[in-house]
């Protein structure tokens, strides 16, 4: 799979740099969260943070080696009732280590363009749970359609806003339909779809890249909110020993 490719070619540097010993490689990443004082005056709660190991098999020469990369995962998000049906906006923030190596970095989602951050963040979020709302099967027509600059872990950086269609996994309790589309009929391979509004944002910070994520439907006015929200994100940063 495309994405896994990347991620091989960004840790290979590391497995070489490890020598022969065969020594598993592992490179961890400080969490990056939001405070309950910056969640609460706007609605959002926290629903946890997770560590996810991302371990791939590097062959170097005649030898494979495994390389793990941790992340830490970490959601949030807002419902809001209404008489005909339930929003939910998210907000993710992940931190991935980003430790040089001769220059290189093993962060694993450096080689990566917007879309396929976007895919690979939503896919971590599958992994670890770490929010409700966000059984995001794909996502598509990823467009630009604003900038924010605001400052983040004390650096000014920009908040991506992109319109985007999301496909969600169809709902597989007993007892309970699955998902339809607006004209009641369940799309192409289950799950409904809907047009959604992408908020993106990444900054260096020490050894890490933080990255923020939310998404949230049309119904939603959450750009300014969410935007805030980033600023408030905190992280020890990891400093490299020289």
């Amino acid at each position: 799979m495309q994405p896994q490719r990347l991620l091989v070619a960004c840790v290979a540097l590391v497995v070489l740099v490890a020598g022969c010993t065969g020594t598993l490689v592992e490179v961890r990443s400080a969490p990056a969260t939001i405070a309950e004082s910056a969640l609460s005056p706007v609605g959002y709660v926290h629903g946890n943070t997770t560590e996810v190991p991302l371990t791939y098999p590097v062959g170097v020469g005649p030898v494979t080696r495994d390389v793990t990369v941790y992340v830490w995962v970490s959601g949030y998000s807002r419902t809001v009732e209404t008489d005909v049906d339930t929003d939910v906006a998210v907000l993710l923030v992940v931190s991935s280590p980003n430790h040089q190596v001769e220059g290189q970095s093993v962060n694993p989602f450096a080689q990566l363009s917007n879309r396929e951050l976007v895919d690979q963040l939503l896919d971590l979020v599958v992994e670890a749970g770490a929010a409700a709302g966000t059984n995001v099967t794909d996502v598509a027509d990823l467009r630009e359609s604003g900038v924010q600059e605001r400052t983040v872990l004390g650096q000014s950086t920009e908040v991506t806003t992109y319109t985007a269609t999301v496909r969600y996994a169809p709902v597989t309790d007993v007892g309970t339909a699955t998902a339809t589309d607006s004209e009641g009929t369940a799309p192409t391979g289950g799950g409904a779809t809907e047009p959604v509004f992408v908020h993106l944002m990444a900054v260096e910070h020490g050894e890490d890249v933080v990255f923020a994520l939310g998404v949230h439907g049309e119904s939603m006015d959450e750009a300014a909110t969410m935007a805030d929200l980033m600023e408030a994100i905190e992280h020890d940063a990891i400093v490299a020993d020289d």
